[in-house]
């Protein structure tokens, strides 16, 4: 009767714990080798950089990484009263991995699936996570114990999967499709890892391998395409230090925070956590500003559901470098729809969590909002982006 009632309580613990996550993100891939543990890892840094609180787990039990590549690899968990501490890597990021019970990280672990079914659920029941926005789950390769048990344990999770450009892991991605959708597990979206080679010398993306296989698999799916990374010898060095994306400047970089801007819209999220879009289009005399900081109002528009439920025009603090940015983030925006903007403050919008689009042609609020709403905006150059000149022109 007292195993039953320990039993018991630990149910109870998980399932509290996990109705307390607002956001469970499962990282699958259908074979090994395609940088899924990697992907993993540098989402849990961005989404915590930018102010969320995350937790990692790393439910690879034979093949562990998320240590290693943290730069972790030595570190342990240890019993605070009855639960586990977990290891913290920032304020805002918790990790916890199978590598940190092992005495040597090279050690083998040779379990059978109901020992593995019961280690990823005593790490969500007995490990003192705290409050977290994000539960970011590395599962190994392919449909096995693991990953069923998290579609089965965590009923709301939802995927998102790796794959390289090259047939046989496009093969492999339409089996974990397969798989989420026997499970009823959503598919956040498809990312297209090592897709492109970053020359050393002059940073322009190559093509050396197939490129495009994940878009055109997500295209077939009706999944969102969240982007191509491609492969860059200078990170593959840092990744071997325990040094991740954020940590490096760069093309590589800068598509990471493009695809956590495509995960944080696809979720609706700002960065308190509220399911809702709030839109600011910088205004003047009645029509969108093409200059960003020269702006007279913000004209700011509450979205659920597709349809404006608030409208309101704002008036900004007098511009200075980094003002704007914190004040439209004070006011819970998490896209700014505008003519131009130039990269540092774009850097500071991504830090707070807010997506921008430049080349924003002008008109009335109405006329931009649902121009947006319908995917009819037509996009020209970004006005204010000195650094890569005018010709530069961003997609929605």
């Amino acid at each position: 009767m007292a195993d039953k009632d320990k039993n018991d309580i630990k149910l109870e613990r998980m399932e509290n714990f996990l109705k307390r996550v607002p956001h469970k993100i499962m990282v699958l891939s259908g074979k090994g080798g395609v940088g899924k543990s990697t992907v993993a890892a540098n989402l849990a840094v961005f989404l915590s950089n930018r102010g969320y609180k995350v937790g990692l787990l790393d439910v690879d039990v034979h093949g562990p990484s998320i240590g290693t590549l943290m730069g972790i690899v030595w570190q342990k968990i240890y019993p605070s009263n009855d639960l586990l501490k977990p290891v913290l890597w920032s304020k805002n990021l918790k990790v916890v991995s199978v590598q940190f019970l092992l005495e040597n990280p090279d050690d083998a672990i040779i379990w059978r699936g109901p020992v593995k079914m019961g280690i990823i659920k005593q790490f969500l029941s007995d490990v003192d996570w705290g409050e977290l926005d994000f539960l970011i789950i590395d599962s190994p390769p392919g449909t096995g114990d693991e990953p069923l048990t998290i579609a089965q344990t965590i009923p709301d999770c939802k995927a998102l999967i790796v794959t390289t450009p090259q047939k046989v892991s496009l093969a492999d991605v339409r089996k974990s499709l397969t798989f989420c959708k026997e499970v009823n597990i959503d598919v956040l979206g498809i990312i297209e890892n090592m897709s492109g080679f970053v020359c050393p010398n002059c940073g322009a993306v190559h093509d050396i391998f197939k490129s495009g296989g994940g878009s055109e698999l997500a295209k077939q799916y009706k999944i969102d395409f969240l982007g191509k990374i491609p492969i860059d010898p200078k990170i593959v060095e840092e990744s071997d230090e325990g040094n991740l994306l954020d940590k490096y400047d760069g093309k590589v970089k800068e598509i990471m925070n493009e695809v956590v801007d495509r995960i944080l819209k696809r979720l609706s999220l700002n960065k308190g956590g509220e399911k809702v879009m709030r839109i600011a289009v910088p205004m003047a005399e009645g029509e969108l500003c093409a200059h960003f900081g020269h702006c007279e109002v913000f004209g700011i528009v509450d979205v659920e559901d597709g349809k404006v439920v608030k409208e309101e025009y704002l008036t900004p603090p007098p511009h200075a470098p980094g003002v704007i940015p914190n004040w439209l983030a004070e006011q819970k925006v998490n896209v700014v729809l505008t003519g131009g903007m130039g990269p540092m403050a774009q850097n500071l919008m991504r830090q707070n969590g807010i997506e921008v689009i430049t080349g924003v042609s002008g008109g009335s609020l109405k006329d931009v909002i649902e121009a947006y709403l319908n995917g009819r905006l037509v996009l020209g150059s970004n006005v204010c982006d000195h650094e890569h000149g005018k010709g530069h022109t961003h997609r929605h």
